[in-house]
């Protein structure tokens, strides 16, 4: 192999490894279990986003809807309601180590998770206790959940709970995006079930 040859084939590899990295900066693993059914639930939500006030109340939007679908309302949707889930977490207070207590009964962070198809949509609510690896500030927040809660807290009336209530374990690294966190929180709030439905 001719030196040219072997700086192409390096500039090559070194392109490769950069779209890689690229790739694998944002990710949410989630994980949904219930102890009473055994039913188990790990949604791919790729569409990821948040927002924060301040390094104490950050909103975490996460959905496997496309931003596309997102994008207009879905009763206005051309295709129809889309079926598919959307997840916000709520964190009010960061933890200071030291100073907050790390015990499984601690709560930092509300947990609203919307399951929707037309005709039949269930909203789970719960909390857990949020550990971020990074500062709201830095442009990509950080963060695990590993005993969260979750039960069913409103239904339309042809929607079937499969899962009954749950437990959560989540990781997650997701980007700053003021305008699609907007976004994801107008379509969830517009789409979920009232109690009283």
């Amino acid at each position: 192999m001719t030196p040219t040859q072997k700086t192409c084939l390096t500039a090559a590899l070194l392109a490769l490894i950069t779209i890689a990295l690229t790739g694998c900066g944002t990710y949410a693993n989630l994980h949904l279990e219930s102890p009473l059914s055994g039913a188990t639930l790990s949604p791919k939500l790729t569409t990821i986003a948040y927002t924060f006030s301040d390094e104490n109340t950050v909103d975490i939007y996460l959905s496997d809807l496309s931003e596309d679908q997102l994008a207009v309302p879905f009763d206005d949707n051309a295709s129809g309601w889309p079926t598919g889930q959307m997840m916000h977490i709520h964190m009010f207070i960061r933890p200071s180590p030291g100073k907050t207590p790390i015990e499984p009964q601690s709560s930092n962070c509300s947990i609203r998770h919307l399951i929707l198809a037309p005709g039949a949509t269930g909203l789970y609510g719960g909390g857990g206790f949020l550990l971020p690896s990074s500062s709201a500030k830095s442009g990509t927040f950080g963060g695990s959940i590993t005993a969260g809660t979750l039960r069913l807290q409103a239904s339309s009336p042809n929607f079937n709970d499969a899962l009954g209530p749950t437990g959560l374990r989540a990781s997650f690294k997701v980007k700053e995006n003021r305008e699609l966190a907007i976004t994801m929180a107008r379509r969830f709030e517009e789409t979920m079930p009232r109690p009283e439905d």
